[in-house]
């Protein structure tokens, strides 16, 4: 299932672009959920708690925030994020090539853009072959959103675990260990009691330390290090 986040001021509208395009959606059997939000104030902090969104409908002119500084804002945090601006106001499709959305549609053509811009989307989506993976933070009953390809590593800090990706990290009340069963299955080995790390960041295994592909280097312990390098060359030469 995919998760979709509709950014619309007019509740109209924006019922009707929902219903439209989770009809489209399932035309094609795509599942998709929808989040809706009447501003980009409203939006923002669920993109800022690093909930992944697959696809954005975003207005450019609503009240507060308009459209194109909230995708400026999306792009600093998640910069490959697929937005799709729908606005009636045709004159503003040069300003938004600023922050590259995926489409331009306008408002009044969405009935009949609908099927060829869902079919675009499950093109573009199956082409960055995105794994998500979503993880349940226990003590709060919050849901996060991952691209798994993303994840750089995970460091448990007593009741705490920070997942660092590679444009910014989440802090979860949860355990290592539940982490590191909810990646099984996906690229991730333990190197250190404290750290579980993606093998597709790592560039070099060195004596007590590993090298990650945003420079960081995170300590290796002695008990792992045979292990965690023929997992590296086995993963290296798949």
């Amino acid at each position: 299932m995919y998760q979709a986040a509709i950014v619309e001021d007019e509740k109209i509208f924006l019922d009707r672009t929902k219903k439209l395009l989770a009809q489209t959606f399932s035309d094609q059997n795509t599942e998709v959920a929808f989040d809706f939000f009447m501003s980009g104030d409203e939006f923002l902090p669920m993109v800022e708690q690093h909930f992944h969104y697959d696809m954005i409908f975003l207005d450019i002119e609503m009240p507060g925030m308009d459209g194109i500084s909230v995708c400026r804002r999306i792009r600093e945090i998640s910069p490959e994020a697929l937005v799709v601006f729908i606005s009636n106001k045709e004159a503003l499709v040069f300003q938004t090539f600023e922050v590259q959305p995926f489409r331009f549609i306008r408002k009044s053509e969405l009935n009949e853009m609908a099927q060829p811009l869902v079919t675009a989307i499950l093109q573009e989506l199956s082409r960055r072959g995105q794994q998500i993976v979503k993880i349940e933070e226990p003590s709060s009953g919050d849901v996060f959103s991952f691209d798994v390809k993303k994840i750089l590593y995970i460091e448990a800090q007593r009741k705490e675990c920070i997942i660092v990706t590679n444009t910014n990290s989440t802090i979860m009340k949860t355990k290592l260990m539940s982490l590191e069963s909810a990646l099984k299955g996906y690229s991730f080995i333990k190197i250190h009691r404290s750290f579980l790390v993606n093998i597709d960041a790592i560039t070099r295994i060195q004596k007590d330390t590993v090298l990650l592909t945003n420079g960081e280097e995170l300590p290796l312990s002695r008990s792992v290090k045979e292990s965690v390098k023929q997992a590296f060359l086995s993963h290296s030469m798949s």
